[in-house]
């Protein structure tokens, strides 16, 4: 319940007209909301309003970029990026491996092979190099027990025979 500014008696406050009294409550909002005055935001304020925006939004964009770009570094010799690659190879070989010895038949994918090979792929990714996990392709590798590299451009399994990287 509302109070009439006329008459103190309580009204409700859907009420445009006091019943007690016969105020006029619209108009009277309106000569007070008028009587009140707004204050106007400085220029400088508004200018501050506006930089905080732009750092926010540009904050965000940078934030964005920067978790969906890969890490890549321009100033990295191209041997240190192919040492990268070769280490994460062998990296996911290792998990590969362990994984075979345990399920007894290989992955689909390297998403079973957890943490470890998602970091090999990173790795390899930073040095501008992708790891591809599918059947098939242009080249074929094969690492044999003592952690050497083969590799082939024949459509066939890589063998031990086949020139190493």
């Amino acid at each position: 319940m509302y109070r009439c500014p006329e008459c103190e008696g309580e009204i409700n406050q859907a009420s445009e007209i006091c019943p007690r009294c016969g105020a006029d409550l619209a108009l009277l909002a309106e000569a007070a909301l008028a009587a009140e005055p707004s204050k106007p935001r400085s220029t400088p304020r508004l200018l501050l309003i506006w930089v905080w925006v732009i750092v926010v939004i540009a904050g965000g964009i940078y934030l964005f970029v920067w978790y969906v770009l890969p890490e890549y570094s321009a100033t990295e010799s191209p041997q240190q990026a192919e040492v990268r690659a070769i280490d994460a190879l062998r990296a996911v070989q290792s998990s590969l491996t362990r994984y075979a010895a345990a399920e007894g038949h290989f992955p689909e994918s390297l998403e079973p092979l957890g943490e470890q090979a998602k970091t090999a792929a990173q790795s390899a990714l930073r040095g501008g190099y992708t790891l591809q996990y599918v059947p098939g392709g242009l080249l074929n590798f094969y690492i044999d027990q003592t952690g050497t590299i083969h590799m082939t451009h024949e459509n066939r399994a890589a063998l031990p025979t086949d020139p190493t990287l």
